[in-house]
């Protein structure tokens, strides 16, 4: 039987707890190889549950790089090469190594992959590298560290140590991580193929909005035929811009010109327009491409036309000549129905969508256009430029408030799509169907949606922020803790630039280590968002309810006086906002906590704090204030009973109690009345 390892926080000692660790790393590569997946996944994210924060344990990172690297899941392992800033400094030679040789393994793998050429991009002395140069100076840097403790030991042995793991044959085809996760859609062009055919295939992604793909085809060829070289210039150009854009652009245009081919060089100055307008040279680029469509439009060639009408919308666009770049996309779009191409014809009705949205025009007309789109791309089967589409008319729809038709219309699409349809699509219907139900509280529904739009994306690599915060809050929302422990770190690595969500998110974290019982975790997890909070000025209410829930667990790990602390943070917070209900419910917590830690004279000061703020509480209802003060007797009459003022404190009581049961707060009152007879029998010290 395949049991689910033990969760992080269970042994408190941080040595067995690291021996763990490794000990579970080792088994990744060996249980993936025996095809115990289910083991091997589980075991991966327990380790990398336990292992977050420790950057220094650079022989557990390797094994877990290595893992990605042969399972299968080599995108994921490129979080972990983040931690390649501080390698050079580790102490541990082997660690050294170990990592540097298995994010060789990584990068030579997504290489072979076809990703070679996705630029690194870390705040270190590897920013901006592409994958496949990344792989040459993982390589030499393993290389240097085998060749230093091989003179240390006389041997050969770490060198081909890393030799044989940098060379090493994955192991399985794919190891699924969490549920619904889908390997990664093949990105290389098939084999064989000649140069002309791999420069059409990259022309033909390029109109699909698929980038990586084209970027494959191109890598993939080597000996160009003269005739060949200005279109593959020019998508060299268009797929690694840099400083030298412009200038490769003109010398695809030349080469365009010497061949005669008149209607690719006027669709590449269509291109080179757009990009001068976006380099600051707007008046060149607006002419460049307003006389080149001109001239495709009075031509015989259909696509290329609208084509260039399409280029032409964008730059007029950009320069808020919002009206010409409307008409400019009406005449292409009619031109592109007679030409039957649902790729070129939905292209241009999903631009003006799009556009329509950005300028807040009527959004009926827009949803038409959006609605169009969305049809076509189906047809076409051209799953990017489908889900750009779904966005416009989601957009659309919001403009209108007609959420519910959003609804019904990702309900038919969903039920009508294709089998074999786009499964980008699919699964982006998914999400919006996710957050739908998310928004109304149905969040078990809405989990399987969540992780099939999650693993869809992701497959493209198209998975961003959103997609794991949604799957958190269904996670969460449906009481699936340990689910959410394993996605709840990548949610908030990833939303850094949204402060709502990820402070939305990492609460969700906090509360489901609180939910789990684990108070320690828990605490942490609330003292950093609570950090963070102040830190940013924001300590309002959700500032308050982070340092009390963290206070609660710091009273449940026995730490009272801490929690007093954090009580009372809360209570400052609440006076700032006039919050002064709130503010004294948090001073009776206070002083409960200060009793709790053994310090009585702290209680009884505490107390008086706790008086004043109560008493201090005038714009509440009745039963709000009846129960505040009645909270105040039941914690005056331990406080007092501690101090031995027996008689005040039955006092207090016996008043706490007959407040809640007079409105109607019958637990309580029981509560009180079991203090009441325990001071009374003199049972409470």
């Amino acid at each position: 039987m395949e049991v689910e390892p033990r969760r992080a926080g269970e042994n408190d000692s941080a040595g067995s707890d690291g021996a763990e660790i490794t000990r579970l790393c080792r088994t990744l590569v060996p249980l993936a190889a025996a095809g115990k997946y289910a083991q091997a996944a589980s075991t991966y994210r327990w380790v990398t549950r336990a292992s977050s924060g420790a950057p220094l344990r650079y022989g557990d990172h390797a094994l877990r790089l290595e893992f990605c690297a042969l399972t299968g899941n080599e995108h994921l392992g490129l979080d972990l090469l983040s931690l390649l800033d501080g390698v050079g400094d580790h102490s541990d030679a082997v660690g050294r190594l170990e990592f540097f040789a298995s994010a060789a393994l990584l990068t030579r793998r997504l290489t072979e992959t076809g990703y070679g050429e996705i630029r690194f991009v870390l705040n270190g002395p590897y920013d901006g590298l592409s994958l496949s140069r990344l792989n040459v100076r993982m390589r030499a840097a393993a290389f240097v560290e085998a060749e230093e403790l091989d003179g240390r030991e006389h041997t050969g042995y770490f060198t081909a140590h890393a030799e044989a793991k940098m060379a090493a044959k994955p192991v399985a085809e794919f190891v699924p991580l969490l549920p619904s996760a889908l390997p990664r859609v093949p990105i290389l062009p098939p084999p064989g193929l000649s140069a002309e055919e791999l420069v059409v295939r990259a022309e033909i992604h390029n109109h699909r909005c698929e980038p990586e793909e084209a970027r494959a085809c191109l890598a993939a060829i080597e000996d160009v035929p003269d005739e060949l070289v200005p279109r593959l210039t020019e998508l060299r150009a268009i797929f690694f811009q840099g400083d030298d854009t412009e200038e490769r652009l003109r010398e695809a245009a030349a080469g365009f010109r010497r061949q005669g081919d008149e209607n690719r060089f006027l669709l590449n100055q269509c291109w080179l327009g757009l990009w001068l307008v976006f380099d600051d040279q707007a008046e060149t680029g607006v002419a460049l491409t307003t006389v080149a469509a001109a001239r495709l439009r009075a031509g015989s060639d259909d696509h290329a036309a609208c084509w260039g009408e399409h280029w032409l919308a964008h730059v007029l666009s950009g320069q808020g000549r919002t009206a010409e770049a409307y008409e400019a996309l009406r005449r292409g779009a009619e031109r592109a129905r007679e030409t039957g191409d649902p790729l070129l014809h939905g292209t241009l009705l999903c631009l003006e969508a799009s556009l329509r949205n950005g300028d807040g025009e009527d959004p009926v007309t827009t949803l038409e256009l959006a609605r169009a789109a969305t049809d076509a791309f189906i047809v076409g089967n051209v799953g990017e430029k489908a889900v750009e589409a779904v966005e416009q008319t989601r957009i659309a729809y919001e403009r209108t408030g007609s959420l519910d038709e959003l609804d019904v219309f990702v309900e038919h699409l969903l039920a009508t799509l294709p089998v074999g349809g786009p499964e980008r699509l699919r699964g982006h219907l998914r999400h919006l169907r996710a957050l739908s139900l998310i928004g109304t509280g149905r969040f078990a529904e809405a989990v399987d949606d969540a992780y099939a739009a999650l693993g869809a994306a992701a497959s493209k690599g198209k998975d961003t922020a959103e997609h794991w915060y949604v799957l958190v809050s269904a996670l969460h929302g449906a009481g699936r803790f340990d689910e959410v422990l394993d996605v709840a770190p990548r949610a908030i690595s990833l939303l850094a630039g949204s402060p709502d969500w990820d402070h939305r998110c990492r609460w969700m974290y906090a509360d489901t280590y609180r939910a789990l019982g684990e108070s320690s975790r828990a605490f942490n997890e609330y003292a950093v968002l609570a950090e963070i909070l102040e830190a940013s000025g924001d300590t309002g209410h959700s500032y308050i309810s982070v340092s009390m829930a963290a206070a609660e667990q710091l009273d449940l790990l026995g730490y009272g006086a801490n929690a007093a602390d954090f009580y009372a943070r809360a209570a400052d917070a609440a006076v700032a906002i006039g919050g002064g209900y709130v503010a004294a419910t948090c001073r009776n917590a206070a002083t409960l906590s200060r009793l709790r830690s053994g310090d009585l004279d702290a209680a009884l000061t505490a107390l008086d704090v706790a008086e004043n703020a109560v008493h201090a509480v005038k714009t509440e209802t009745a039963p709000a204030r009846d129960h505040l003060i009645a909270q105040l007797d039941h914690v005056a009459a331990h406080v007092l009973s501690a101090a031995g003022r027996i008689r005040e404190a039955a006092r207090r009581a016996l008043r706490a109690a007959e407040t809640f049961h007079r409105i109607g707060e019958a637990e309580s009152a029981r509560d009180v009345d079991l203090l009441l007879e325990q001071i009374l029998l003199g049972e409470q010290k």
